[in-house]
C-alpha cells in the first residue's frame, strides 16, 4: 500500500517536473489548452505565461530543447519522431535528428551493485573489469573485461539503475498527454498522439530489453553462418540476464572512418557491395534486419570483413510483406509508375476515402526526378522516404516496421555513398532482383512454394464449413449483429456532457435561489433568528453548489 502511494507521488513529482521544462520553454499556453496549467502554482502561471509568444517562434528549437533537458525518455521519442517525416514537419524533422544525449558517466560501485544484483555475488567470471567505460548511453554503460577460462576480451552492457522506472513513469505520463492532446487538440488528431506513443512504447521497451537483444544478435549471426564477409559478436548467455548482456569483444574500425580504412588497406567499393548485400538479404531472404543503421555499429574488419553490432533495435516484416516490397523495389526500377502507385496503396492498406488517381498523379514527379537521373546519383532511400510523405498528405501511414526498413535503407544508403561517392546502388539493387527471381525459378524452390500452397488451401477448405456453419447458426437463431462505431465524436460528447451538467448545476441553483426568497417573503414554516428555516437552508445549499460550479469553470482554465 505504502510503496504503490509512494509510487504515485513519484509520478506526481515527475509530471509536475515535465510541465514545469515544458512550460518553460514557452509551452504554457498548449498546457493551458490541455487543462495542465493547474498543476502549476500560481506564481509558476504567471510567470510562465509571459513566454506564450516563444511558442509560435521557433518551436521546433524549443521543442528539442526541452526533450534534452527532459532526459532519456523524451530524447529517444524526439528521436524516433525526427524519422518520421510521413507524420512531423519538416522543420521538426531536421531539428530533432540533432538530438543529443548530455548523459552521466555512471560511478564504477553504482555499475558493480549492478552486476552483483543480476549476476549474484559469487566469484564472477571475469578476470578483469575496465572501470572507466568505452561507451556511455541514456540507456545503458559498456565496460570492457577480460574472462577468467580462457582470458577472451568481452564486452559488458550494463543498464543504467533505475532506468526503466524512470522509462514506465515517463511512459505513463506520455500516455496522459497523448490522451489531453487527442481530446483538446484537434489538429493533433490526425498525428494519432496516443499510437504514436504506443509505438514508442514499444521501440524503448525492446531496448531495455537485453535478452531481446542478445536473441536478435544470435539470429542474425545464425542468419549470415555461411557468409563469411558478414558476422557477429558472441553472445554468453550463461551471464546475460534483462539488465546485463555480456557479450564478445569485436575489434574493428567503424565504417564512416574512410582514412583509416583506407590506412588499413581496405577495399572500399568491396566494403560498400558487401554492406548492401546484406542489408537486401535481411529484408528479402530473412525478413529480420538491423534497424539501428549508427556508422559504430558497422565495423570493418582484416580483408573488408563486416562485423554488426548492437542489436537493441530490430525490425521483422512479414512474409507477405517481403514479397509485397520485393514487387515494389521491382517495380520501382523497371520505373513502373502507375505500378508502384498500385503496390505503395495496397501496403499502407489505403481505405476507401484515399483518392488513389491524385495520390498517383502526386507521386509519379517524385518517382521521376530520382529515376530520370544517372544511376550512380539516383537515391532509392530518400525516393521511399518522399513516397512515404507523400502518402502521408493523401492519409496514408504504414506500419512501424516499414516505415524502420524505409529509414534504415536510406542511412545505409548514405553510408554506400560515404565509401564510394559513385556506387550505382540501382545496378547493385537490380543484380539482385534478377538473382532472387532466378532463384525463385528454380524446380525446387517451386515445388516448396506449390507444397506451402497447396498447405494453406487445405488448412482454409479443412476450416471453411465450420465457419460457415456457425454463421448460418447465427442467422438462423437471430443472433447475428452489425455494430457500428463512431470515431472521432468522444471529444465532442464528454464536452456536451459538462457544459449539460454545468447548465443542470446552474438551474438548480437559481431554482432554490427563487424558492427560498418566496419562503422568506411568505414567512412560512420554523424559523430561526426570525427568518424561515426552510428559506436559510435552501439559500445554504444554492451558495455552496454556486462556489463549487465557479471552481470547476476557473479550474478548467476556459472562462
Amino acid at each position: 500500500m505504502f510503496r504503490s502511494i509512494r509510487q504515485r507521488l513519484q509520478l506526481i513529482g515527475r509530471l509536475r517536473q515535465i510541465l514545469r521544462v515544458l512550460a518553460r520553454h514557452g509551452f504554457y499556453q498548449t498546457l493551458k489548452r490541455l487543462a495542465l496549467h493547474r498543476h502549476l502554482s500560481l506564481l509558476e502561471r504567471v510567470r510562465y505565461a509571459r513566454l506564450h509568444q516563444r511558442e509560435d517562434h521557433n518551436a521546433a528549437v524549443h521543442l528539442r530543447q526541452a526533450c534534452e533537458d527532459l532526459g532519456p525518455t523524451f530524447i529517444e521519442f524526439g528521436q524516433l519522431l525526427s524519422g518520421r517525416p510521413d507524420l512531423v514537419p519538416e522543420a521538426f524533422v531536421r531539428e530533432l535528428s540533432r538530438l543529443l544525449a548530455h548523459v552521466r558517466l555512471v560511478p564504477w560501485p553504482v555499475i558493480q551493485r549492478v552486476l552483483t544484483e543480476q549476476l549474484g555475488a559469487a566469484p564472477t567470471p571475469f578476470r578483469s573489469i575496465e572501470h572507466h567505460p568505452l561507451a556511455a548511453a541514456s540507456i545503458a554503460q559498456i565496460h570492457r573485461a577480460t574472462l577468467k577460462h580462457d582470458k577472451a576480451p568481452v564486452v559488458l552492457k550494463v543498464q543504467r539503475p533505475g532506468i526503466d522506472r524512470l522509462i514506465a513513469a515517463d511512459l505513463t505520463v506520455m500516455r496522459q498527454l497523448a490522451h489531453l492532446a487527442e481530446k483538446y487538440l484537434p489538429e493533433s488528431r490526425t498525428l494519432n498522439p496516443a499510437d504514436m506513443v504506443e509505438e514508442f512504447a514499444v521501440s524503448i521497451g525492446q531496448e531495455l530489453d537485453f535478452i531481446l537483444e542478445a536473441a536478435n544478435t544470435e539470429r542474425f549471426a545464425r542468419a549470415f553462418a555461411d557468409d563469411p564477409h558478414i558476422v557477429a559478436p558472441r553472445i554468453y548467455w550463461e551471464w546475460t540476464t534483462p539488465r546485463v548482456l555480456v557479450m564478445e569483444y569485436i575489434e574493428g574500425i567503424p565504417i564512416n572512418e574512410i582514412e583509416r580504412l583506407r590506412h588499413a588497406r581496405i577495399n572500399l567499393q568491396q566494403v560498400a557491395e558487401r554492406l548492401l548485400r546484406a542489408f537486401l538479404d535481411q529484408i528479402f531472404r530473412f525478413g529480420f534486419f538491423h534497424a539501428d543503421p549508427h556508422p559504430g555499429n558497422f565495423l570493418v574488419q582484416r580483408g573488408g570483413r563486416i562485423a554488426f553490432i548492437d542489436f537493441g533495435l530490430a525490425g521483422q516484416i512479414s512474409e507477405d510483406e517481403r514479397r509485397a516490397l520485393a514487387e515494389l523495389f521491382n517495380a520501382t526500377l523497371a520505373e513502373d509508375y502507375e505500378r508502384v502507385a498500385a503496390l505503395w496503396l495496397d501496403i499502407a492498406h489505403a481505405g476507401a476515402g484515399v483518392d488513389r488517381l491524385a495520390f498517383q498523379r502526386d507521386l509519379e514527379p517524385i518517382l521521376r526526378s530520382q529515376m530520370n537521373q544517372p544511376y550512380e546519383r539516383t537515391r532509392l532511400g530518400d525516393l521511399f522516404l518522399q513516397m512515404v510523405q507523400n502518402g502521408a498528405r493523401h492519409g496514408l501511414r504504414l506500419p512501424r516496421e516499414l516505415f524502420l526498413l524505409f529509414r534504415t535503407f536510406a542511412e545505409i544508403e548514405g553510408l554506400l555513398r560515404l565509401l564510394h561517392p559513385g556506387f550505382n546502388v540501382v545496378a547493385q539493387c537490380r543484380a539482385f532482383s534478377e538473382e532472387q527471381a532466378a532463384a525463385a525459378r528454380a524446380p525446387a524452390r517451386l515445388v516448396a512454394a506449390t507444397r506451402e500452397g497447396l498447405e494453406q488451401w487445405a488448412g482454409t477448405a479443412r476450416r471453411l464449413p465450420g465457419e460457415v456453419e456457425a454463421l448460418v447458426k447465427k442467422m438462423t437463431a437471430d443472433r447475428l449483429s452489425i455494430d457500428f462505431v463512431h470515431r472521432g465524436l468522444e471529444f465532442l460528447i464528454g464536452e456536451l456532457d459538462r457544459s449539460s451538467n454545468r447548465i443542470a448545476v446552474g438551474l438548480i441553483v437559481a431554482a432554490l435561489i427563487i424558492g427560498s426568497s418566496l419562503i422568506i417573503l411568505a414567512g412560512a414554516g420554523p424559523t430561526l433568528w426570525g427568518l424561515p428555516v426552510f428559506g436559510l437552508v435552501g439559500f445554504s445549499v444554492a451558495f455552496i453548489l454556486g462556489v463549487l460550479l465557479v471552481l470547476l469553470v476557473l479550474r478548467s482554465g476556459k472562462y
